[in-house]
């Protein structure tokens, strides 16, 4: 399941437990329907909205569940000079790529691009160590090509 089902699980149980309570209250029959007309509006403004960001980069300083993810594969980057650098990661134990921003930074593009050239000649992925931080710190992260991987024994 991916992280948008629970967030819109918790969005409806929400919902459902609002109009709950306002079907319980004491108001006039008027009231309570524009109210639960209400939640349904906000039950599927929360679906819309949930949807719209699933092809957008969500930026790295916000990421919650993958919190204490040590390191990551970068399936692809993309560098928007001055203002964001954009990564598509691999997580441990996942098949499909996710996306993320980061804040622009000349060292830490440059620190990339070093590693992206050093794993194309080792023939291997970059990978990146500690992708989630909490700070602005950029100086905990690393990138890095992990060496080619040795050549099987002939026989």
């Amino acid at each position: 399941m991916t992280d948008l089902f629970f967030a819109f699980l918790a969005l409806l149980v929400l919902t459902v437990a609002l109009a709950a309570l306002v079907i319980q209250s004491p108001a006039r029959i008027a009231v309570k329907a524009g109210a639960l007309v209400l939640a349904a509006g906000v039950l599927a403004a929360g679906y819309i909205a949930g949807t719209a960001i699933l092809g957008r980069p969500k930026p790295a300083r916000l990421e919650v569940l993958q919190r204490d993810t040590e390191e990551v594969s970068i399936v692809a980057s993309m560098n928007v000079e001055g203002e964001a650098i954009h990564l598509w990661l691999l997580l441990p134990d996942e098949t499909t790529p996710r996306a993320y921003t980061l804040p622009w930074s000349e060292q830490t593009a440059e620190a990339l691009r070093k590693a992206q050239e050093e794993a194309e000649a080792n023939g291997t992925r970059v990978r990146m160590r500690r992708p989630f931080r909490r700070s602005d710190d950029t100086s905990d992260q690393e990138f890095y090509a992990p060496p080619q991987p040795p050549m099987p024994e002939k026989s």
